[in-house]
C-alpha cells in the first residue's frame, strides 16, 4: 500500500481518503465512562465533516485503540488473510476481537468506554489520548509513561532501525 498526499488529506492511491490523528491530550472520563475525543481528533479524511462514530479494541501494551470506519476497514482486511487453518491467527483474532464495538459520539463529542475496556486498559478518572497516525491510542497515564520511557530515550536508534538510514 502506498499513501500520496492530496492537499489536506491522504489518499492510498485510490479514490478513498485517509483519517489522519495526531496529537496527544488528556481528558477525564465521568461517572458513566464517557471520554471527550478532541474537535480535531474527531475530523474525517475531508476534514469539512467531524466522524459520529469509531470502532473501539484493545490495542497492544494495554492501551485502547479507537479507529474510524475507514481505517477499521483496513485492519479487517488484514484480519481476513489469516488463513482459518492457523491456530495462533485464530487465538490472537479472538483476544483482538473480544471486546471490540462500535461507539457512537455524543453531541459533546464523548464516547463511551464499556467497562470491559476500561478495566482491560487500567483507565481510571483520566486517559490520554494519543494520536498514532491510523488510530487514537486511549492510554492509563501511567501505564503510557512506562511504556514509552525507554524508547522516548532511544528515539534516535529507534529511527535508524525503523526508518532506515537515507
Amino acid at each position: 500500500m502506498f499513501v500520496v498526499p492530496r492537499g489536506n488529506t491522504w489518499s492510498d492511491g485510490g479514490e478513498r481518503a485517509v483519517s489522519s490523528f495526531y496529537g496527544t491530550e488528556t481528558y477525564s472520563i465521568d461517572h458513566k465512562g464517557r471520554l471527550s475525543v478532541p474537535a480535531a481528533m474527531r475530523r474525517g479524511a475531508d476534514r469539512k465533516r467531524s466522524l459520529q462514530s469509531f470502532i473501539l479494541v484493545a490495542g497492544f501494551e494495554g492501551c485502547l485503540a479507537l479507529y474510524s470506519h475507514d481505517e477499521w476497514s483496513r485492519v479487517e482486511d488484514r484480519l481476513r488473510k489469516i488463513p482459518m487453518g492457523d491456530r495462533r491467527g485464530r487465538a490472537f483474532a479472538r483476544a483482538f476481537l473480544m471486546d471490540a464495538c462500535k461507539v457512537t459520539v455524543d453531541a459533546q463529542g464523548r464516547v463511551t468506554i464499556p467497562p470491559a475496556l476500561q478495566r482491560r486498559a487500567g483507565l481510571g478518572k483520566e486517559a490520554v489520548l494519543l494520536g498514532q497516525v491510523d488510530r487514537i491510542e486511549i492510554w492509563d497515564a501511567a501505564r503510557l509513561n512506562q511504556v514509552t520511557a525507554e524508547p522516548q530515550s532511544q528515539l534516535e536508534t529507534l529511527a535508524d532501525e525503523v526508518l532506515g538510514k537515507e
